[in-house]
């Protein structure tokens, strides 16, 4: 009779005989990129404004339409993060500041999948999910009713101008 059991190579044997599989180099090099890439994108944001660079296109559905999407002035509020201005970054994009805990729990769950072997639990993922979603859509018809009350979700009409 043939075995159905696949053996695995050393390398791959968890030391503490769980049987999970180490992290290939394939894993490590993902982390690597993606740190090198995080590490860069926040260097950048930190030394210069986005309006700066010259090859940043403008948003292509404000282009289209004349509406701001939920992402309008995200871009602008990261620069504002990252250079220690929260309360201005609250100004171009409040967004932001609900995505960025979102991102932060999703890298370090896969890291732990990945690398630790446990995968933290989502609670009620399906739920966040929906919520986001929710948020995102009453983000952005509020950011379009052409009211004075919605003001303080656009970003200011100055940056909105030079994009258009």
């Amino acid at each position: 009779m043939r075995s159905n059991i696949v053996s695995k190579s050393p390398e791959q044997e968890s030391p503490h005989g769980n049987g999970r599989q180490q992290p290939t180099r394939r894993d490590y090099a993902k982390l690597c990129l993606g740190v090198a890439a995080v590490v860069g994108f926040l260097t950048l944001l930190a030394v210069r404004h986005p309006t700066d660079y010259g090859v940043i296109p403008s948003c292509p559905f404000h282009a289209g339409t004349g509406l701001l999407c939920p992402g309008c002035g995200s871009l602008r509020a990261s620069h504002n993060l990252v250079i220690g201005r929260p309360f201005t970054s609250l100004r171009y994009n409040p967004l932001v500041l609900l995505v960025l805990p979102l991102l932060v729990f999703s890298t370090v769950r896969w890291f732990g999948s990945v690398f630790i072997g446990r995968i933290i639990p989502f609670p009620r993922q399906a739920a966040v999910y929906w919520i986001v979603l929710i948020v995102f859509l009453v983000f952005f018809a509020a950011r379009n009713i052409p009211l004075e009350l919605f003001d303080v979700l656009r970003p200011p009409a100055s940056t909105i101008s030079q994009h258009r």
